[in-house]
């Protein structure tokens, strides 16, 4: 009997520390549940910036191929071998250089004795003429001679045209290539020899979809940029295409550009950037201060609470176009909204805020980043 009293003294104790360390406990929740519901987050410092209407062009860009004003692939026109080479590779010519010399001693040999025929032909024809007159040849025998002259005089053509062909020339001004033949080369009709472009002038290409086809006009400013200097060559527009491509929907619109500088040359691929009509006057907000989600894109609007200070309301908006460091907002903002530009990923809807003394970084519509 003792022994169970013992036991049960044990267990009661137990039971009070227990409940002791229970209510403790309970208490240390109930004051943190009580200061979690009156906790304020202390205030996060960002910058801001206002929403601002911008003057933008209108324009329309796209991937464009550059053509030369003229451009073709000199190719020989008669059989025979390369005699004399008489450009460099690269080299600027005008209309009427020679270019490529082939052998001709045959046809020179063919043309004195066609000549010589010829001469022939002519001394027999007028003195049938002359026998005619007084009836001592007959018509049928002038007829033959006439056409054994006309024949001559066609073979007397015939060569000379196929020598002129045999000294290959430049047929306009412009850049020469590199040369595809050599010295003993034996040409045959077509053989290519040399690539000549007119490239003070050059034409670009580029292709435009149907619905824009309506704001496409002749005359328009194109603006071509190539290479990591984008380098810029101003031109217009001089032809839209006759026919939509019916895989694609796009027609294809080509510009003229004065190309002195060589900037440009045939077959490059370029930026072109045709302005359509007079710029357009939009809302924008620096990319910063945007935040991307799936359900929707928000900013973070800063307004003034019930206590003076500020806080951070978070606004759903809907985006346009963007350029350079700024994009449009379609809807949701309107100008001189104070927006947070930098900070707006820590923050929450309510949220109290500060203005941060330190300047954010310039926003530019054109900025040109370079490595430091």
């Amino acid at each position: 009997m003792k022994r169970f009293k013992s036991i049960l003294f044990a267990v009661l104790g137990l039971l009070c520390v227990f409940m002791v360390l229970a209510g403790v406990k309970g208490g240390q929740i109930a004051a943190m549940i009580e200061s979690g519901e009156t906790f304020v987050p202390p205030p996060e410092y960002v910058s801001t910036f206002s929403v601002e209407q911008q003057s933008w062009p209108n324009t329309y860009n796209a991937v464009g191929t550059v053509l030369a004003d003229e451009g073709i692939v000199i190719a020989a026109e008669v059989p025979g071998r390369v005699k004399k080479i008489s450009f460099s590779n690269g080299q600027q010519v005008t209309a009427g250089t020679v270019l490529i010399e082939q052998e001709a001693t045959n046809e020179q040999a063919q043309l004195r004795s066609a000549e010589a025929s010829l001469k022939l032909a002519k001394t027999s024809y007028d003195r049938l003429v002359q026998l005619r007159r007084t009836n001592i040849a007959t018509q049928s025998e002038l007829d033959n001679a006439k056409q054994q002259l006309d024949s001559a005089s066609a073979q007397v053509d015939n060569l000379k045209a196929t020598l002129q062909k045999k000294v290959i020339r430049a047929p306009f001004d412009g850049r020469i290539g590199i040369r595809q033949v050599d010295l003993g080369t034996d040409l045959q009709t077509g053989t290519a020899i040399v690539s000549l472009q007119a490239t003070n002038k050059v034409r670009v290409n580029f292709p435009v979809p149907q619905n824009w086809l309506t704001q496409i006009t002749k005359g328009l400013p194109v603006e071509v940029s190539v290479g990591e200097g984008a380098v810029i060559v101003k031109g217009e527009i001089s032809a839209i295409g006759a026919e939509i491509n019916t895989s694609t929907r796009n027609v294809i619109v080509q510009s003229v550009l004065d190309n002195s500088t060589d900037v440009l040359i045939p077959g490059m691929a370029v930026s072109a950037t045709v302005t359509l009509t007079e710029p357009h006057q939009l809302l924008v907000v620096p990319s910063t201060a945007i935040i991307y989600a799936p359900f929707g894109d928000t900013v973070f609007v800063v307004e003034k609470d019930d206590k003076g200070g500020l806080k951070a309301r978070q606004q759903f908006i809907r985006l346009g176009k963007a350029r350079g460091d700024f994009v449009e907002i379609i809807d949701g903002l309107k100008a001189g909204d104070q927006v947070v530009s930098a900070g707006a990923f820590k923050l929450f809807n309510g949220q109290s805020v500060v203005l941060s003394k330190t300047q954010p970084p310039e926003f530019k519509a054109a900025p040109t980043p370079a490595d430091t």
